[in-house]
């Protein structure tokens, strides 16, 4: 009796290629329906709030969060330009440079924001302290986590190139599909950016 695993490697490259782009949009899907709910609860406090953000608490700033975004977005974009020119080079590798410096500017992204929760925190608001805190660090929070799985994937990708696994499509192919996910993180951001630190 074939093995499943025996049947996916005897699996056309392009229907495998398929399948994988098919799981990871509907991977995003399901996360995009979560943090679309998250934004749901967000706006319909924002509009059943007397004020916003409530009378003494401290306002949060714009110009640290804009640079974050700007980390994120140079991340994802050092990533895009990697697998362009991975795709033209014969053996079909992410320039390991692209990789790494995209891991870098992640890594930046997180630091950044838990120096802004340190600030945030200084001036008095906590998760604890209210409606407004409790939002603001829950869906910060929650976004951060999944840029740390986004980076594991990127450091994934890298140790297996570091060991000199087989060049090819499924090591591009994993690169895509991270790409993709970290689009879908940078996008998140830039939408919770304009919700919580400019409406």
């Amino acid at each position: 009796m074939t093995s499943l695993a025996h049947v996916h490697a005897d699996r056309d490259p392009a229907a495998r290629a398929v399948d994988s782009l098919v799981g990871m949009a509907i991977f995003l899907a399901a996360w995009a329906m979560l943090f679309a709910a998250m934004f749901l609860a967000y706006g319909v406090l924002r509009v059943q709030a007397a004020e916003w953000p409530p009378f003494g608490a401290p306002r949060l700033p714009r110009a640290a969060p804009a640079l974050n975004t700007l980390l994120l977005i140079a991340s994802g974009l050092t990533l895009r330009r990697g697998l362009a020119r991975a795709r033209r080079r014969p053996d079909a590798r992410l320039p390991r440079p692209a990789l790494l410096a995209s891991i870098l500017l992640g890594v930046a992204f997180l630091g950044a924001q838990i120096a802004l929760w340190q600030v945030m925190r200084a001036r008095g608001l906590l998760p604890s302290s209210g409606v407004y805190g409790s939002v603001f660090f829950a869906l910060t929070g929650f976004h951060a986590l999944h840029v740390l799985g986004g980076l594991g994937a990127l450091a994934w990708l890298a140790l297996r190139d570091r060991r000199g696994r087989r060049a090819g499509a499924a090591p591009l192919r994993a690169a895509r599909l991270a790409a993709l996910y970290w689009d879908f993180i940078a996008v998140v951001w830039l939408l919770m950016y304009l919700a919580i630190f400019w409406l």
